[in-house]
């Protein structure tokens, strides 16, 4: 494999309270030289209303003994109003030195929220899964309006197995959000079905377990024959192309937290008996 590692940065906006989010590198072959796969992902930082609220992104990957905080950002309040925030990648521990990444096989990879501010907050994690081709397009199997299909691969292939998903009893810690306009190939929502406390974090219970790719991107190929008829070239159709995901965290206070959910992420919930949350 060659290891080839970056730092991509680009700032966005947003209308919610708080987004903190990583990108990952990795770059790997498949079949020899011949087949390319480069994951990449940018990381996203929000503007937030002033207060004293902060949230972490957090992984451990295969190599890393505990989990280590890959972004933050956490309002400082003094008289600028400043922010304070870190940036990183994903994955950069997922394989160990001169290991080769394998499609089909299964790497460590939790992904875990901190609150590290000074409230209590709700937190919601958004994953984005997609391909690109050599030319840097995002492409991926789909049908637009018309019922035309776009050539590509499917972001299922990528596969970020989720952990202690919440099947509706509340046994769980992270709620899966089914309606249409959360849900998509590409798009998955998870909220953490509990008030995450001041100082605390959800390592015992992470969202993610484990990363994967599908075999299938390796077996499509194309041979061809020379004129002679003693030489055939075996060519992988998907050589160059890149997996992508992005993970973003946000926050909302606990206080009025029906109403801030609302407000911040469009969702009506409600709470248990025992506090944790339920999408209505």
């Amino acid at each position: 494999m060659k290891n080839l590692k970056k730092w991509i940065t680009s700032p966005i906006a947003t209308v919610i309270l708080f987004v903190a989010a990583a990108g990952l590198l990795l770059f790997s072959t498949i079949g020899g030289a011949r087949a390319a796969f480069l994951a990449i992902s940018e990381t996203y930082t929000g503007q937030v209303e002033m207060y004293d609220i902060g949230v972490s992104l957090l992984e451990k990957s295969a190599h890393d003994e505990q989990p280590k905080e890959v972004a933050h950002r956490n309002y400082i309040k003094n008289s600028q109003d400043e922010w304070d925030e870190t940036k990183g990648v994903l994955l950069s521990n997922l394989l160990a030195t001169g290991e080769e990444f394998v499609p089909g096989k299964e790497y460590t990879e939790e992904l875990s929220v901190a609150n590290t501010g000074t409230i209590n907050e709700w937190v919601r994690v958004t994953i984005y899964k997609y391909w690109t081709d050599p030319q840097g397009n995002k492409v991926f199997t789909d049908s637009n309006a018309k019922g035309e299909s776009t050539p590509g691969l499917a972001p299922s292939l990528i596969k970020l197995t989720p952990a202690n998903v919440d099947t509706g009893d509340g046994s769980g810690a992270w709620i899966l959000d089914t309606e249409a306009s959360s849900q998509t190939e590409e798009r998955t929502v998870y909220y953490y079905n509990k008030l995450l406390n001041s100082g605390t974090d959800t390592t015992s219970t992470p969202l993610t377990s484990t990363l994967s790719v599908d075999t299938s991107v390796a077996k499509k190929v194309t041979q061809t024959t020379s004129d002679d008829g003693k030489t055939i070239v075996t060519s992988y159709d998907y050589d160059g192309w890149r997996f992508c995901i992005e993970a973003t965290v946000d926050a909302v206070q606990e206080r009025n937290a029906v109403d801030a959910i609302k407000s911040a992420w469009g969702r009506d919930v409600s709470f248990r008996d025992n506090g944790t949350m339920v999408l209505e």
